[in-house]
């Protein structure tokens, strides 16, 4: 209970960061630190000073920003973590082929996703939606 942790990271995913911060490490700085800011965050884990490097922080803040979807959205996120097929989900909710496409398109920029799987991992670890 009275170690300090410095998490040194080439970068792991926000929400790991989070957790360990969460768990009680007392800081986190990614390994292209000079050796000055460095050997500071490592003097202000020893002394039980929270030292996050700024990337980090900003990728944090980033992760736990508020992410407003749409019913429809939300319907569609719905529909491809079932697999379905844009013309599933056209047919399945009423609307043409390419408003699906648009509501994945404005999805993708929401999620700041590149793909179906990717909106899909981001949308699970942002607890978007009930399984």
């Amino acid at each position: 209970p009275s170690s300090h942790v410095l998490i040194l990271t080439t970068f792991g995913s926000a929400a790991d960061i989070s957790c360990a911060l969460a768990a009680g490490a007392t800081g986190a700085v990614t390994k292209n630190l000079s050796n000055t800011d460095l050997m500071k965050a490592i003097r202000d884990t020893r002394d039980a000073v929270r030292h996050v490097s700024s990337e980090i922080e900003l990728s944090l803040k980033e992760e736990n920003r508020e992410i407003y979807l749409t019913p429809r959205q939300r319907e569609v996120l719905d529909s491809i973590t079932r697999g379905l097929s844009n013309d599933n989900i056209a047919t399945l909710l009423g609307i043409s082929k390419s408003r699906v496409k648009q509501h994945l398109n404005e999805l993708y920029e929401k999620l700041g996703a590149a793909n179906r799987a990717e909106a899909v991992s981001i949308a699970l670890r942002k607890h978007l939606f009930k399984i």
